[in-house]
């Protein structure tokens, strides 16, 4: 795949990302920043998380780009911050 569309991809991508779910609460998106064919996506600050098992993240129209599963314990007085980093590749990368 031209390495051009797959930039324009990752693109599109940082355009769509809107928010996450985590545990079934919202969270914000700070930013979605492309730089070449990587995206890395980071979320606003959230505190009252004391266990995280389910991380959701979804485009403007609620749509599921990726999950995660975990089981990862937090301490109460916590605040998280949340960062995906993506590479579009084609076939042959």
């Amino acid at each position: 795949m031209d390495k051009a569309y797959l930039v324009r991809v990752a693109e599109d991508l940082a355009t769509r990302a809107a928010s996450l779910i985590v545990n079934n609460q919202t969270v914000q998106l700070r930013s979605a920043k492309r730089e070449g064919r990587k995206l890395v996506v980071i979320t606003e600050p959230v505190s009252g998380v004391t266990n995280v098992s389910s991380l959701k993240l979804l485009d403007e129209a609620g749509n599921l780009i990726t999950e995660r599963t975990a089981n990862v314990d937090v301490l109460s007085d916590q605040s998280l911050e949340f960062r995906f980093e993506f590479e579009v590749r084609g076939a042959n990368d």
